[in-house]
């Protein structure tokens, strides 16, 4: 009986969803999707940015509420322009809570966007934001990406890095 109850007990466990505290370095599914998004971000490749957004995937800002296809088509314009122009751009992203099932993510923190004009001129905006994610065929996609408030420097740092 008391082999049961811990089997039963240990089986319980193993499906709640992960949580992580800020602190831990592991490696986590939903790493390939951020890792996608800043390459994407890098080499302005939207048709792969897009394709890491569920299709009814919804922006939140402080503003609005927006699909994310609005978004997307908003986002490539300017990004194609301002590479054109000579500039360039990055993103990284810092967590401080994961919680990662098998098939969903939620997933907070603070993400880090930078642009490099053709004169050198460096502009970076900090936000916290959520995720919600959804393992669909195998692929992770962000259903949900809702952009809080602007983050500061030291909360950015406060953070442990990720890579």
């Amino acid at each position: 009986m008391k082999n049961s109850i811990t089997t039963i007990g240990l089986v319980l466990l193993s499906l709640l969803p992960i949580s992580v505290s800020a602190g831990e370095k592991q490696v986590y599914s939903t790493d390939s999707l951020y890792h996608e998004i800043i390459r994407t971000v890098v080499e302005v490749d939207f048709k792969a940015m897009a394709a890491a957004y569920h299709p009814d995937a919804v922006l939140v800002t402080s503003k609005a509420s927006m699909p994310i296809g609005v978004v997307m088509q908003k986002w490539k314009e300017e990004c194609e322009k301002f590479q054109k122009e000579g500039g360039s751009a990055t993103v990284s992203f810092r967590f401080s809570d994961r919680k990662i099932s098998e098939t969903t993510a939620f997933e907070t923190g603070i993400f880090r966007y930078s642009t490099t004009d053709k004169d050198g001129t460096v502009k970076t905006f900090l936000s916290h934001f959520q995720d919600l994610n959804v393992k669909k065929n195998g692929q992770w996609l962000t259903i949900l990406e809702h952009q809080l408030s602007a983050a500061t420097e030291v909360e950015w740092d406060a953070l442990p890095e990720w890579q």
